[in-house]
């Protein structure tokens, strides 16, 4: 018979293995021609998103001006800032991935572009700067896939809150809401011991005259509520149903501010007379409704904490109430203790007989 030879057992070139390809998160573990893939991809990125913020910038300074003009609107100023924030909070919490580029998100950001030169045509200014969260979709889509929406999509999704309402939603809106803060005021103030009646969107106080007007209905405070709340919902850790809860109390908490601060400028119109009502509680009870409001969110996430415990509870095996851990399984003769000596390793049988021997 041949010698038998021992096959070699190195492990040889993987075929199948992919090259190394560029991760997102993790670039210090890439090789060096990885991070400088790397490098020119996301300088890419900056170059594309360079070129879309100077076709908007004439959109952009129409929001500045909207920002410093309207009271209502300007907290617009820190929703970019707060939105990169919520992107680098996914992109550190989620961890390393790879981007996979999707071509049809230049087909969403060239559809983007188009209906932007359609609300130029017919002169829809608000429509053309709406179109800028679909090309930021776009964008994402086309440079790095699904991976990157997933990650991105809250950041875009809150640039919303940088642009005013539409007049028709505020023309729809408006009456009801101000016939709500105008009842429920009243019923505060006869609450209080105040003698007021309601006519139409005016409350009488007293002698005096309180006119509840358009500016006053509590829709502006609800926006910035809901990008307040928002914002903290996207980057604080809080539970799922926390996040639902508190999303759902923007509505009822913005109302009640509104109806807090109406009810606090005619009492003091009750108190000092119009004069001073108007001069001073009307504009000091504005600038205390987001005060006010944030208040009454921490107190909901109070009361929240104190009615359902998040305690994460270990469920161990139980055996007639007590843990199957705890339990010893049964010896038999005396206990080492009762027989006056440390638990020890037990004595060999042979040994034992002939210790008696």
């Amino acid at each position: 018979m041949g010698d038998f030879q021992t096959p070699d057992t190195t492990p040889g070139p993987d075929i199948d293995a992919e090259p190394s390809e560029d991760r997102l998160g993790d670039g210090a573990s890439l090789a060096p021609e990885d991070q400088g893939r790397l490098r020119k991809r996301l300088l890419g990125v900056a170059a594309v998103a360079a070129v879309l913020g100077w076709s908007y910038w004439r959109e952009f300074q129409g929001l500045f001006e909207t920002w410093n003009r309207d009271p209502n609107y300007s907290h617009g100023v820190l929703v970019g800032p707060i939105a990169a924030l919520i992107f680098w909070r996914r992109l550190s919490t989620q961890g390393a991935f790879q981007p996979t580029p999707w071509p049809w998100g230049l087909a969403l950001l060239a559809t983007a572009l188009v209906a932007r030169a359609s609300f130029h045509e017919r002169g829809n200014q608000w429509g053309e700067v709406a179109t800028l969260l679909p090309a930021l979709f776009g964008l994402t889509l086309a440079l790095g896939g699904k991976p990157m929406l997933r990650r991105a999509w809250p950041a875009i999704a809150y640039l919303s809150f940088m642009m005013p309402l539409p007049g028709r939603i505020d023309a729809i809106l408006a009456n009801p809401l101000q016939k709500l803060a105008t009842s429920a005021s009243c019923q505060l103030l006869k609450l209080s011991g105040t003698w007021v009646i309601a006519e139409g969107n005016v409350i009488h106080v007293d002698a005096d005259r309180l006119e509840v007007a358009t500016a006053c209905n509590g829709l502006s405070m609800m926006v910035t509520l809901a990008a307040t709340v928002t914002a903290i919902v996207l980057i604080a850790p809080l539970r799922p149903w926390r996040q639902v809860v508190l999303l759902l109390s923007i509505v009822p908490v913005a109302l009640a501010s509104n109806i807090l601060r109406i009810t606090a400028t005619a009492w003091c119109y009750h108190r000092f007379g119009a004069a001073a009502g108007e001069k001073f509680a009307h504009d000091a009870a504005g600038w205390l409704m987001m005060p006010i409001a944030m208040i009454l969110v921490g107190l909901e996430v109070v009361a929240l904490s104190w009615l359902v415990q998040d305690e994460e509870t270990e469920l161990t095996p139980m055996i007639l109430g007590r843990p199957i851990t705890d339990m010893k399984a049964p010896t038999l003769g005396p206990s080492p203790r009762r027989a006056g000596r440390e638990p020890g390793p037990e004595p060999e049988p042979e040994q034992e007989a002939d210790h008696r021997g």
